[in-house]
This record gives C-alpha cells, structure tokens and sequence, in this order.
C-alpha cells in the first residue's frame, strides 16, 4: 500500500486529504476541524446534578452545558454537588441537540503514547502491534516510566521499535503538560479552556504521518520547507513541491462525489445504498449490472467482497459511527459469510476509530460498529433542508392541490359572507401548474364572483399562498 498526505492551501485554508493507493480515504479541512471540542480540556462547573440519568451538565464556557456521567468521574460522584469546579476533557462533541460528552479520565495523546494522568497504573498496547517481543519491550519501558499507582500509559501504533530514550522524552513532555493543566486550573474560578490540542497541521502530522507513508503532496511553499524536516525521522518519505492546486494534482475533486452520493458504485457493476437515521447507518448492497460471474454464489461473493471493501473506506471517509447494518447480497455458504468479515477486520486495521464486528443477524446482515468523537462529514458539510425537514420527500403535487382547492374555496365561503371580495392571488410551486387548470380557475371565479390570479412562483413545494383584495 502507498499512503500519501496530500496538504492544499485554498483561500488560506488548509485541506488535507489522505490517499493509499491514490485512492481517497479521508479528508478533512482546516475551518471546520478548528471548530471542534473533542479532546480539549476545560475547567467545568457543574450547574445540575440529575440523579435519574446519573449524570452531571458542566458549564464549560460553551453553548451548551456538557454532559458528565457519574461512571466518568474520578472520584466518588457524591462529593460533586452544584457549583463545584472539576477539570473535563470533552470526549465527545456535541450536536445540535445535546451538548458535548465530557469525562474526568484524561488522555493527553502524543505521538509514540498517551498519558493517562488517572489511568490507574494500567498499561496498554497497540492492537496493530502484532509482535510478541515488541510487547514485552513496550510493557517493561511502560513500568519503568510510570512512577505512580494513579498514572497509565497507551503505547500507540507508531512506538513500535522506538528506541527507549525517544519514549522517555515524550512521556515526560505529556506528563509535564499534565502538571501545566493543574497549574492553570488553580489560577480559575470560572469555566475556562485549559489546553487544547496541537495545530491543524501538527494533529495531521501527527495522526496521519507514519512509516507506511510513501509521500507527503503540497501546493504551499512555507509547508514544503516545513516538512524538509520531517526527512530525519523518515529519510525514505518523498516530499513533493506541485505548482498548481494539490487536491486537482492528485485527482481528489473526482473523487469527492464519493463523500455526497446516496450511491457508491463497484468496480464490477454493482451498488452500495447509503442511508443513514438518527440511531444508525445502513449499508444496502446490490449487484446491479454484475452478471459476468457463473451463478448467482459466486457473484454474490464477489460483489461482496467489493463492497466491503469499499464500505470500510466510506466509513472512514464519511467519518459515520455509531451502529451500523449491511445489507450483504443473500450468500448460502458460511465460508463465504467468514471471508467477509475476514476482510472488514483486515480493513478496520487501518482505520483510527475502533471497529467492532458482531457477526450476521437471524435475518442476514451483518452487524458492527465504529466509535467516533467529532461529528460525521455530513454533519459537517451539511444543514438540514428546510423544506423536507431532512426526509428527502415533499407532497405530492396532487395531494397539495387539494390541500389547496379546499383551503380555498372554504376560506372564500366564509369571507363572502362579511367582505366584499373582488380579486384573489394564489401562489403555488410550479409542480402544480397542470392542476390549477383554466377549467378550475373558471369554476372558483364563476362560483364565488372574483377574480382569481395564480402564479406559480412560491418556492415551498410542500404549502402555498393566498391573499384577498376586496
């Protein structure tokens, strides 16, 4: 696999999207990143304690309070009551119905490990870390460094085969980051942000540059000379100066239809429908056009094979969590159904967020999940439609025009029988101009004495206008 980081500054915006294979995987954009809480540490003051959920609402200085669960404190929940201060790193962002999901159990991520200033003297290990000796080298360097029964560490996947002085260095820099948040914290009586991640391009860098990479791509001149010195960690990494817009440079506009259709078309013909609800995602699966295989197993497996593939890449390009239902194409071998789940466990390994795979349902479709803490693309890229309310349908034009005839006719009943109604304006959506026929028009100005005007200008094709003059 090739990984290249491709970084484009448009309109003194930064962009970043991640290719393998010169295949889109994930993007991301600088303004809308930088509006995001999860990971950010504040000094919160809890405004309710609402026993009932277990939970606490913490004023951290936002929009919204933040949600504290009882299990998410460090310290016995009874001796937090109104107006305590507590430090809070939001582990979750909100949305535009509820505030973000806070915790007391901070992480401060670096990028060989992260710190965990309450993790309980606790240990852990990259599960991309596959050698055994490796593990044991990591876990006896974790005891070494840790020196307290509170404190835990998490070995991520890029402090494989570092040597131990690297390690040391950072773990100390975390854990003096720690020490400058309870400083910060002692000088505050109000709700106030503590710390907060790296910069946009340090966090990508940091999340997103590793040994797998093959090249980093920019269209921006003070990047290039910035990232000449990344060639000392990664003397193989190829770092590439292009003259015109990087995203255009390396075919990203192209692909971007694939982070907004509804559809996702396979290589062999076949479709995946996107559909997403409040509480989960699905996936639908269709061979559509693939018919090239020699009965119906075989090319249900193969089109399947693709599709997950391509599924486990829009959940990551989309950045969709939650639970998730895929909708396989109906396989009646087992071994078949394996290989599947074989190949989204392969897949999920190079995915950030954590996966988890139940397995297929009574009925045939598989179930997992993805854990997220910011919001998906669409959430980010997307407002609600004002006029479906976010369904995707409006009224038939049929059933709005008897919607309002009736509305019409009705209100003209009764005016005429305290106003002199002379003229009447009617203004509909334009699907409705082979409905208010001349024969229709006709029957309300004969029938009620007026004359009635109707123009099909009203931009809603869901309701309608109509206005008197006598």
């Amino acid at each position: 696999m090739k990984k290249s980081i491709v970084f484009s500054n448009h309109e003194d915006e930064i962009r970043v999207a991640i290719l393998e294979n010169k295949k889109l995987m994930e993007i991301y954009f600088e303004d809308l990143e930088s509006g995001k809480l999860a990971g950010k540490i504040f000094l919160g003051r809890i405004e309710n304690v609402v026993p009932a959920l277990e939970s606490f609402f913490v004023n951290i200085g936002t929009k919204k309070n933040g949600f504290l669960r009882f299990k998410d404190t460090t310290i016995d929940p009874n001796s937090l009551h109104r107006g305590s201060l507590i430090i809070v790193q939001v582990k979750k962002d909100g949305n535009t119905r509820k505030g973000p999901q806070l915790t007391m159990r901070i992480n401060i991520p670096g990028r060989y490990m992260v710190y965990m200033p309450f993790g309980e003297n606790s240990i852990g290990i990259s599960k991309k870390i596959f050698s055994s000796n490796e593990k044991d080298r990591l876990r006896e360097i974790g005891e070494i460094l840790i020196e307290t029964e509170e404190e835990g560490i998490i070995f991520r996947t890029n402090s494989e085969n570092v040597d131990f002085h690297t390690l040391k260095n950072e773990f100390n820099d975390l854990k003096n980051i720690w020490k400058n948040i309870i400083e910060n914290s002692k000088k505050n009586n109000k709700p106030t942000l503590l710390y907060e991640d790296e910069n946009f391009i340090q966090y990508i860098l940091r999340e997103k540059l590793d040994n797998e990479t093959y090249e980093i791509i920019t269209d921006d001149t003070m990047l290039f000379k910035d990232f000449s010195i990344l060639k000392e960690k990664y003397p193989n990494l190829i770092i590439r100066k292009v003259d015109i817009d990087a995203f255009s440079w390396s075919n990203i506009y192209e692909q971007l239809d694939d982070v907004f259709s509804r559809k996702v078309e396979l290589p062999s013909g076949g479709i995946i429908t996107i559909d997403k609800t409040e509480a989960l995602t699905v996936f639908d699966v269709d061979s559509a056009s693939n018919v090239l295989e020699d009965n119906v197993e075989t090319t249900s497996f193969k089109t399947n094979l693709e599709a997950a593939k391509e599924i486990c890449r829009q959940l990551r390009l989309r950045n969709i969590a939650g639970i998730i239902l895929i909708d396989f194409i109906d396989m009646k071998e087992n071994y078949h159904k394996e290989e599947i789940i074989n190949i989204i466990k392969e897949e999920s390994l190079k995915d950030k967020a954590k996966i988890s795979i139940s397995g297929f349902t009574k009925l045939g479709l598989l179930e997992l999940s993805r854990k997220r803490t910011a919001p998906s693309i669409d959430a980010l890229l997307f407002t609600q439609c004002p006029i479906c309310q976010g369904t995707g349908k409006i009224a038939s034009p049929k059933i709005v025009f008897r919607r309002a005839f009736k509305d019409l006719e009705e209100s003209l009943e009764d005016l005429k029988k305290n106003h002199d109604i002379k003229e009447v304006y009617t203004s509909v959506y334009h699907n409705l101009s082979g409905y208010f026929t001349k024969e229709k028009k006709k029957y309300i100005e004969n029938k009620y004495n007026v004359k009635l005007d109707i123009d099909f200008n009203w931009p809603d094709p869901n309701s309608y206008n109509i206005r008197y003059r006598k």
